[in-house]
């Protein structure tokens, strides 16, 4: 058995069996989210405000709190996840802002030693990449796949169920979110198409031959003969996927009459929704994950179609990435593909070596949609608003190479602690002020689990940054301000983790403010709580991209914000920033100089005490 098949493949548990069996997500209660909150804010705050926050918190508690409480806890009673529908909802499928760049997650794929950036080797290896995540999708529909287990405790897989077969469809208030995938013991297999965009052209072609998947081969047919024929052309396409990049509202009214335009134009466009998979063909050549990850991202609206959960893009010299989705998954789920995909190439050395089925293979389809001087209009301004915002984020990838997780571990240091603290560190150098920042918590353990945000300003990485910036402290001092943050971090994680965080239930209690028409509270709009990060308004927008090389991420939060995406290994940190040209106070450049900074401070003071060093010490 390989080792692909060794960490994917499961034969004694199918991959969905175990959904109905996980706890319920917990109901929480107002006084431990207070508390959280209200550390939060002690952090960011001075001790006059904190106060004022502090009494209003009270006043919450005793008051219109409980009132709010009591009919949240109504609301939720008969419920396996309070939180599902009401997160997707507001969190994603009212949002208005366009998909990309905005919320759509960006990865690109690692450069392996066999695979050489070479022009005219894009395709070849997109074949091959898009053949093995056909393999993935029959794992997933045989639910062969492994379901996550961490501590022998079975972990939520519904997300998996998105990766194919979805799309976000757009509502002039409201997005829905269309899903056809189905597993065998579920029903009849849903399309199995591929959307293929190419120089403003859009073709499908069908994965299932007479009952049998394409191979890595004969997807290399059906993408040759696109790329030929849209190269054949004497002009472009009409570029129809771009209005997927406009806002929400905008691509509503638009889809709409395109819809109704032409009956064959409400064909293609169901044809696209209910597709398998979206691939991207992209003559361009970025040389580096930097410039792929932003090519990906800010390259070309005219060849994506935003609202399908994952687009595979395959540039002309081999480079390949994927922008997806966040609506219906969270991340982890995308690099579990990324995962399997990646250790499928690594294991064939980028080359095909099964049978190749003596069949002949449909002519993919044109997607011909008929457009008036109205959408032409449309389109053009579609392509311009993106690249207006495009050319208003600013990129910065980068591989930290003096050390990595090793370090810290010597210390006991959890390493996402470890980075979240540098982070705190890096900001304060720049801003001289702390930074409210999202780090991602996965709720997976729980029926439907998806996320809580874990607030990693906490006041301990504050009193950390501070004495470290004026310098008149020793290192035993900061080593165990150090240690007391990392172990704040990995306190305030286990929490979120177990769904007692404060973002999740604060939006239960304004949902439920709003549904049962009740004034909002003071809570809500009282300085402390945007100041903290409530309402997604976090100065700091990180996550942890997983323990391997990463390059990939999303926009920050706010205008003034960053985001920081992040990869640990065990000698190396990649990150990814972000920022908006648009705010003169922020650099991605400058963050990473500062983050860089702080990583070989934070290296001085570890190297100055014994590496089996596990407690605080007594002078704290």
């Amino acid at each position: 058995m390989s080792l692909k098949e060794t960490l994917f493949k499961s034969t004694k548990h199918k991959t969905f069996a175990n959904e109905e069996s996980l706890p319920s997500l917990p109901v929480p209660t107002l006084r431990p989210t207070l508390d959280v909150y209200l550390d939060s804010v002690r952090a960011v705050v001075d001790g006059q405000q904190y106060e004022a926050t502090e009494e209003i918190c009270r006043q919450f508690e005793s008051g219109i709190g409980k009132q709010l409480q009591d009919l949240f806890e109504k609301r939720t009673e008969n419920s396996k996840n309070w939180l599902t529908d009401w997160w997707l909802e507001y969190a994603y499928l009212m949002q208005r802002l366009p998909l990309i760049p905005y919320s759509n997650m960006t990865g690109v794929q690692p450069n392996f030693d066999f695979w050489p950036l070479k022009t005219g080797t894009g395709i070849k290896r997109l074949a091959l990449m898009a053949h093995f995540s056909l393999d993935f999708y029959q794992l997933l529909r045989k639910e062969q796949l492994k379901a996550t287990r961490v501590r022998n405790a079975f972990w939520s897989m519904d997300q998996f169920k998105y990766l194919y077969n979805t799309c976000r469809i757009p509502g002039p208030e409201k997005d829905t979110l269309k899903n056809t995938f189905k597993t065998e013991s579920e029903g009849p297999i849903a399309s199995t198409i591929t959307i293929v965009l190419y120089r403003g052209y859009i073709f499908a072609f069908d994965n299932l031959v007479n009952g049998q998947f394409l191979t890595a081969p004969e997807i290399e047919i059906q993408l040759n003969y696109i790329e030929n024929w849209c190269q054949s052309q004497t002009q472009s396409g009409p570029g129809v996927g771009s209005l997927t990049s406009t806002d929400r509202t905008k691509w509503a009214e638009n889809r709409k009459y395109l819809q109704q335009l032409t009956h064959e134009n409400e064909k293609y466009l169901n044809i696209i929704e209910d597709a398998l998979s979206v691939c991207a063909l992209d003559d361009n050549q970025p040389n580096t994950p930097l410039k792929t990850c932003y090519q990906t991202a800010c390259g070309n609206c005219v060849d994506r179609w935003a609202d399908k959960s994952i687009t595979l893009v395959a540039y002309r010299n081999g480079n390949l990435a994927s922008s997806a989705d966040h609506t219906p998954f969270d991340a982890m789920s995308l690099a579990t593909l990324s995962q399997y995909i990646n250790l499928s190439v690594f294991e064939t050395k980028g080359e095909y070596y099964g049978q190749i089925p003596d069949r002949k293979l449909p002519v993919p389809m044109l997607l011909d949609f008929q457009i008036d001087d109205k959408l032409r209009t449309e389109i053009t301004k579609a392509q311009q608003s993106y690249r207006t915002i495009c050319d208003g984020i600013d990129y910065h990838h980068e591989v930290f190479k003096d050390y990595g997780r090793s370090l810290s571990a010597k210390h006991r240091i959890h390493p996402e602690a470890y980075i979240q603290i540098a982070m705190q560190l890096a900001y304060y150098r720049l801003h001289g002020k702390p930074a409210p920042t999202y780090c991602t918590a996965t709720t997976r353990r729980f029926y439907k689990g998806r996320t809580e945000t874990c607030r990693t300003c906490t006041p301990e990485a504050v009193e950390f940054a501070i004495s470290v910036i004026k310098g008149n402290s020793d290192n035993n001092y900061l080593f165990n301000l150090l240690l007391k943050a990392g172990q704040k971090f990995q306190q305030s994680m286990t929490n979120a983790c177990n769904g007692q965080g404060c973002d999740r239930h604060f939006l239960g209690l304004y949902v439920t403010s709003v549904e049962n028409n009740i004034e909002l509270p003071e809570l809500f709009t009282d300085s402390s709580f945007m100041q903290s990060g409530g309402s997604g308004t976090y100065v700091l927008s990180t996550s942890c991209s997983g323990y391997w090389k990463s390059c990939g991420g999303m926009p920050p939060m706010r205008e003034d914000g960053y985001s920081c995406f992040y990869g640990i290994e065990n000698h190396q940190y990649s990150f990814n920033i972000m920022t908006f040209k648009s705010c003169p106070d922020t650099s991605a450049q400058r963050f990473y100089d500062s983050l860089r900074q702080s990583l070989l401070e934070m290296r001085n003071i570890l190297d100055s005490q014994k590496s089996n060093s596990t407690t605080l010490q007594h002078n704290l």
